[in-house]
């Protein structure tokens, strides 16, 4: 069999089969690709085609050409207080999110000592978990200390639910750092915080960028948790259009979500530009 096997993958026709299979599997990643990329994009292309519809119902294809529900979006003020809540809400949540991910990263990779494997395990522990039940979770037990719906819950929530993202970006930038640049920093006499803040910082600097744009992002359009801690008096922009959709059935809606797209787009773009996503990949 040993034998068999090393003629076919030697001989000519076995040259010929495995560059046959190579471009076989090089094609269908491509088409996955292709396909998963469609997926993402077309419907955010058609939505933003319906919000410039004259029409005064959502329909597909578009109805003619006008910016009307655009002006209409920004002539409503609860709208626009919708927009300032949730960018206040995802400035605290991404602050507060990079002051834990940084040194939790830090110690789950270089740090030695037991139940590690367990505390990297509880951090990352809200990925696994769907939104809405982490949401139902603080509604619960925030009724059952006198802890109500305000932006203090919403902050903490997407928290808790944003810091792994930030944690295994940073984590995974430490990984790849060469551990002989900080010890050859504290043998030649730098403390540790200098030695993190001089050497080790500096070359995270882009994990740390990536992570405050996914979990701004994710903040300012996550709805799961906004929904069950969220203040009735200041909803945030995902809960507000969580409601248009419900009760308004004008391309308004469509205008607010081409927006959103348009907002995480050109967070994406200036992180792309300022940093390179093809830093973290490295």
């Amino acid at each position: 069999m040993t034998h068999s096997a090393e003629i076919i993958t030697t001989g000519p026709s076995g040259t010929i089969l495995a560059d046959w299979i190579d471009r076989v599997g090089f094609g269908l990643i491509w088409a996955l690709a292709a396909f998963a990329l469609l997926l993402l994009i077309a419907p955010s292309l058609i939505v933003v085609m319906i919000s410039f519809t004259e029409t005064a119902y959502i329909t597909f294809p578009p109805q003619g050409f006008t910016l009307k529900w655009y002006a209409d979006l920004f002539s409503r003020q609860q709208i626009i207080d919708s927009a300032i809540t949730s960018l206040r809400i995802s400035v605290w949540s991404t602050a507060i999110a990079l002051t834990l991910a940084v040194p939790a990263a830090f110690s789950l990779v270089r740090g030695r000592y037991p139940g590690k494997a367990f505390a990297g395990a509880l951090i990352v522990a809200p990925q696994m978990i769907p939104g809405m039940v982490i949401g139902v979770a603080l509604l619960f037990f925030g009724a059952y200390i006198a802890f109500r719906q305000s932006d203090l819950m919403l902050i903490l929530g997407l928290t808790v639910f944003c810091l792994p993202f930030a944690v295994r970006l940073v984590m995974a930038q430490l990984q790849l750092l060469d551990p002989a640049l900080e010890e050859a920093s504290l043998s030649l006499g730098a403390t540790r915080k200098r030695t993190f803040v001089q050497i080790t910082l500096r070359q995270i600097i882009p994990a740390i960028v990536a992570g405050a744009a996914f979990v701004f992002i994710e903040s300012f359009d996550n709805l799961t948790v906004a929904l069950f801690t969220a203040s009735p008096r200041g909803r945030p922009l995902s809960v507000e259009l969580y409601n248009l959709v419900q009760y308004d059935s004008s391309p308004m809606v469509a205008a607010l979500s081409s927006l959103e797209i348009l907002f995480a787009f050109v967070i994406m773009l200036v992180l792309s530009r300022s940093v390179g996503l093809e830093r973290l990949a490295k």
